[in-house]
């Protein structure tokens, strides 16, 4: 029987994704719960398992093309059916008259068809099919502009490496440089045009989605400065203990968050298609930079573990994001997210909603200013910048500052987050 490959919803916000690769021939078979192909959205890479035992008959779309959610992306055949014609138009039934039976059996086997719709871009995509490539070379032939089928791999069995891609690119970067600076008037010669190139496919998406993101999303922003010098110095008092966790600002940041999530259930929602959908975890999102771009893991009920447990599954969180192992089930969930660029000394920070949330929590630098004492003597202080980004939809002024104010509460009164939730 003929199935149809399409492309999976991977989380509550996605939309649509993108072939990073296809991890088994046209007509190779493959097992139950083999990895079949590689989807990237602009959250994470996810590797999708085979749903049975088959063969895969056709793939309507190459890899490094973004497709909707629900699309046929292929066509694979089940093992009891390998007998029957491969192609969408399996499915209808055979029209062959019964006397006409014996002549088509006798007949050398019929080439598959490729689906109609596809078929001129399917064509199209056969010699990259055919060239055995690493994910990481298909990634850099994309950005370098480099036709796989011109490159000699160097790997096992021909394979194409990164390194191949790479010299590649370095051999055709003279003669298009000499044929691009040839069709520019001279009169522009001294002008610096710059140079283009194709983002990755993290970035690109990112970039719609964004876009998206604030284009529909009615934002409105709130700011205050919290008094963190009892936090800063708690910090430092834990850490000299020489214990198993090493606290830093943002773990107590993402403990404030979660805390005030149990505190007002009211915040901990989002906006779904016309729809609330409200939350019973307190999972917090937390923004991590990597060389691939920016990824967004969760953790997981911030608000009702203990401090260290949040400081714990925050940093497992940090190198799974760069050394590229997260999975769907890491990036899934949570009302708000923490982005602190107090790292790199900015006062405040105005971030964009991250999509599928309602809140995004900007924490700029931690700075020292004079401020008045209960006496109006000059007490000198440690402020940190915070500035909520919510969704009008679900909050308002009044409801975002009692948000905005209990998280800087609890920073303020750090030891409240050592107890229990």
């Amino acid at each position: 029987m003929l199935h149809k490959i399409l492309m999976p919803k991977l989380g509550l916000t996605m939309t649509e994704g993108q072939i990073a690769e296809w991890l088994v021939p046209v007509g190779s078979p493959f097992r139950n719960g083999q990895g079949l192909f590689v989807v990237e959205t602009d959250k994470v890479a996810t590797e999708i398992a085979a749903e049975g035992d088959g063969v895969l008959t056709d793939v309507t779309v190459p890899v490094g093309e973004t497709v909707p959610v629900g699309e046929v992306i292929g066509y694979w055949q089940d093992e009891a059916a390998e007998e029957m014609p491969s192609g969408p138009s399996a499915a209808a039934g055979s029209s062959t008259p019964p006397a006409a039976e014996a002549a088509v059996s006798a007949a050398p086997p019929a080439v598959p068809m490729q689906p109609p719709a596809r078929a001129q871009r399917a064509d199209s995509s056969a010699a990259s099919r055919r060239v055995s490539v690493t994910p990481l070379a298909r990634r850099l032939a994309k950005q370098l502009g480099v036709d796989l089928a011109t490159v000699e791999g160097s790997g096992p069995n021909g394979r194409v490496k990164a390194a191949d891609v790479q010299a590649a690119a370095k051999c055709s970067a003279a003669p298009v440089a000499a044929h691009r600076v040839a069709a520019q008037p001279a009169a522009s010669a001294a002008i610096d045009i710059g140079s283009r190139s194709s983002p990755g496919p993290v970035q690109a998406a990112m970039a719609r989605r964004l876009t998206v993101v604030k284009q529909q999303v009615p934002h409105f922003y709130l700011a205050v400065e919290a008094h963190v010098s009892r936090l800063l110095a708690l910090r430092a008092e834990l850490n000299a203990l020489d214990g198993p966790v090493r606290f830093t600002l943002n773990h107590f940041i993402l403990a404030a968050v979660g805390r005030a999530l149990g505190d007002l259930p009211q915040a901990n929602r989002v906006w779904d298609d016309g729809e609330i959908v409200t939350f019973t975890s307190t999972d917090v999102g937390m923004a991590v930079s990597t060389e691939r771009g920016l990824f967004v893991p969760v953790v997981r009920e911030a608000g009702r573990v203990s401090l260290a447990e949040v400081a714990r599954r925050a940093q497992a969180h940090v190198e799974r994001a760069r050394s590229g192992s997260l999975d769907r089930d890491d990036m899934v969930g949570g009302a708000i997210t923490v982005s602190n660029a107090g790292m790199f000394n900015v006062k405040f920070m105005t971030p964009i909603i991250n999509p599928g949330q309602a809140m995004i929590l900007g924490v700029g630098s931690v700075s020292q200013v004079f401020r008045p004492d209960a006496d109006g003597r000059p007490e000198l202080r440690d402020e940190i910048g915070l500035v909520l980004a919510a969704d009008h939809r679900l909050m308002d002024g009044v409801s975002g500052l009692a948000f905005l104010n209990r998280v800087s509460a609890y920073l303020e009164q750090p030891m409240r987050l050592l107890a229990g939730a």
